[in-house]
């Protein structure tokens, strides 16, 4: 199997027989909502959003959206939206977190939390897909956006938690390409030592 295009994607989402849920963490916010429920109309999530009950409902009235009572959480402040959301995920209630407005480190910092977070074991990593015009196939890069100087082992585990999320999108065998800024290896930087290790699979 290879997914071609984002269309295609979604078009795979939409046919399995179970909707996921998502958990907006701090959704008074009118491009997050116009996503969300762009989403709920297209058959791929149901709603559940946290935060500011009065000020999601203004925001749904002027998109002309609605959802029941029950799907919209009150809560104070961001910091107790994301713990709710995460909460939630642990409760069975909700399948995955969408951020809306709420700081980034604040959102990370319950979801990565070692006694009530998400943590399954391994690292926690950053797969962001892409569709490029020119290429053949949806492509992913990792790991964008969390883990800064990962040693050897950590890149191992991020390439794992890659894999692992293109098999639940249906490839049975992704194929993995280690990037450094050079080509060959070379001694003098670690990037590559690492690279060709990770491509020999000595430590997969």
């Amino acid at each position: 199997m290879m997914l071609k295009n984002f269309s295609e994607l979604i078009q795979k989402v939409r046919s399995t027989e179970i909707k996921k849920r998502v958990a907006v963490v701090a959704a008074q916010d009118e491009h997050t909502l116009q996503a969300v429920f762009k989403a709920n109309k297209d058959n791929i999530v149901d709603p559940i959003l946290i935060g500011s009950k009065e000020r999601i409902k203004e925001i749904l009235d002027r998109l002309q959206e609605n959802l029941d009572d029950e799907a919209i959480i009150d809560v104070e402040n961001d910091i107790a939206a994301v713990k709710k959301a995460v909460e939630l995920i642990h409760e069975n209630t909700a399948d995955f977190i969408m951020k809306g407005k709420i700081q980034t480190a604040d959102l990370l910092k319950a979801v990565v939390d070692k006694e009530k977070g998400l943590r399954v074991g391994s690292i926690i990593s950053h797969v962001a897909i892409h569709e490029i015009p020119t290429y053949h196939k949806l492509l992913a890069v990792t790991d964008g956006g969390m883990m800064m100087y990962p040693n050897i082992n950590e890149k191992k585990q991020i390439i794992g938690n890659a894999v692992n999320t293109f098999v639940a999108m249906g490839y049975k065998n992704p194929k993995v390409a280690v990037l450094a800024a050079v080509e060959k290896v070379n001694p003098k930087m670690p990037e590559t030592v690492d690279a060709d290790m990770l491509k020999k699979s000595i430590y997969l």
